[in-house]
């Protein structure tokens, strides 16, 4: 395929009134479908935003890896050693950008989020980015239209960050129940984290903090706690209680379950069984 048809980058010189006292953005692009997509840089003098549309991005920062999903907004401080990459096709839009403010707007993402700033992109932040890459698109870039689109994202960033931060108890109890009460059907933790307006990140990061554990192996506790009650008092077969708490394929159940009760689900039963005199 022809990566001219995949891949838009755009550049600009701003002008020393912008690099004094705007914010403006000199590289930003956007790519279709590009698959074995890889960076990997020491340093680079700007805070990255990256959305991305469809697949997701690998990202690795400060020895810490994460991943930037469909519909997320990253932001990557640039001046840290980062590398980021995705070998299966991602479309997703991007803007380098700078400004004599634009590290102390990372600062306080940072401080709202914590390390990495990862959040859904709601209906406003995705607006303000196409218009931000449509002014980046033209020959010649409106320095103040692009400073002041940029900073409504960020506004909107920390202004909305308030308001979540208000609400994440709340949230997080609500995937707690959702999570609790559907063990029996197909989930995923996307899934949960966009029921409560998160990026799978943070809900992850948010919801370890809280129960103290990740919100997967809560989701497999309440399946094996929910399996040792039917296998003790029903005749189900193995593969039956596997169906019954939401695991497609009995292996992964007996694998799961062994790992954290010590025996297969065959030998549970037998061992109570034998124990209580049933």
């Amino acid at each position: 395929m022809d990566n001219n048809k995949i891949t838009k980058i755009y550049t600009h010189n701003s002008s020393d009134f912008a690099k004094k006292y705007l914010f403006y953005s000199e590289l930003a692009g956007e790519y279709f479908g590009i698959k074995d997509y890889e960076i990997k840089r020491d340093y680079y003098n700007s805070l990255l935003l990256i959305f991305v549309e469809k697949g997701q991005l690998n990202v690795k920062l400060n020895d810490e890896s994460f991943v930037i999903g469909k519909n997320n907004i990253g932001f990557i401080d640039c001046r840290t050693p980062h590398h980021y990459y995705s070998k299966d096709p991602i479309y997703f839009k991007w803007a380098h950008i700078q400004g004599n403010s634009v590290f102390a707007y990372s600062e306080l993402l940072s401080e709202k989020f914590e390390e990495p700033v990862i959040v859904n992109a709601s209906s406003i932040i995705t607006q303000e980015f196409k218009i931000l890459m449509g002014l980046l698109r033209g020959e010649n870039t409106l320095n103040h239209s692009a400073s002041a689109t940029i900073h409504r994202i960020l506004s909107t960033m920390i202004e909305s960050t308030s308001i979540q931060s208000k609400s994440t108890e709340y949230a997080l109890s609500f995937a707690e129940a959702y999570l609790r009460q559907n063990y029996d059907k197909q989930l995923s933790i996307a899934d949960v984290a966009e029921k409560v307006n998160m990026s799978i990140y943070y809900f992850t990061r948010q919801f370890h903090k809280q129960y103290g554990i990740p919100p997967y192996e809560y989701l497999i506790i309440q399946r094996i706690s929910n399996a040792k009650k039917l296998l003790l008092n029903t005749n189900m077969t193995t593969k039956k209680v596997s169906e019954k708490c939401g695991y497609n394929h009995p292996s992964t159940f007996i694998t799961a379950f062994k790992a954290r009760v010590g025996h297969t689900p065959s030998q549970f039963r037998t061992n109570v069984v034998e124990n209580i005199g049933l």
